[in-house]
């Protein structure tokens, strides 16, 4: 897909109180789904041996935020990342307005901080589908993996054609 590298990025899955975790470290194309981690929601408690994804607070606090999301997948997608560091994100194009509605656009924190998880957790509780952190990646959240994936690929899409658009000019003000 091009939305992120082997090793990088995250997503989750709630499964009643707690959720499953892609791992730390193990690159997507060799991870099976005994690698994913099971944690649970309210302590953040980790079973088994693998070590889960450094971004595990951001999804605990998301799931703790909005209770209709069931699937987080966070990529580094670089269209996406390259517009919200260098212009505005604006609607382009329907489908966006559809299925991302408006992204929320954060400045960066360190990755696994709880500064990072508060931040998102925050524009999630306001009704974001998808919060974007500048110089980092893009977060959505869905009713399963395909929804938040289809947001995540629509955001990037989106950011391709205002790319395209800057190309020639900048997107237009005046629809044909």
């Amino acid at each position: 897909m091009g939305l992120t590298t082997s090793v990088s990025g995250n997503h989750s899955i709630r499964a009643g109180n707690s959720m499953l975790i892609t791992p730390s470290g193990v690159p997507r194309y060799r991870m099976r789904p005994s690698d994913l981690v099971r944690v649970d929601l309210k302590t953040g408690r980790a079973a088994g041996k693998i070590k889960p994804s450094i971004e595990l607070d951001m999804h605990r606090g998301i799931y703790g935020a909005r209770p209709d999301v069931n699937a987080i997948v966070h990529t580094h997608s670089p269209y996406t990342i390259g517009v919200s560091i260098s212009a505005k994100f604006r609607h382009v194009i329907e489908e966006a307005k559809i299925v991302v509605g408006e992204p929320a656009v954060i400045a960066n924190r360190p990755s696994g901080s709880t500064e990072l998880a508060q931040a998102m957790s925050s524009e999630f509780k306001k009704g974001s589908r998808i919060v974007i952190i500048k110089n980092h990646g893009v977060v959505a959240g869905g009713m399963d993996t395909a929804h938040a994936r289809a947001i995540v690929e629509s955001v990037e899409e989106w950011a391709k054609i205002l790319t395209v658009a800057q190309v020639f000019g900048g997107p237009s003000d005046w629809l044909d």
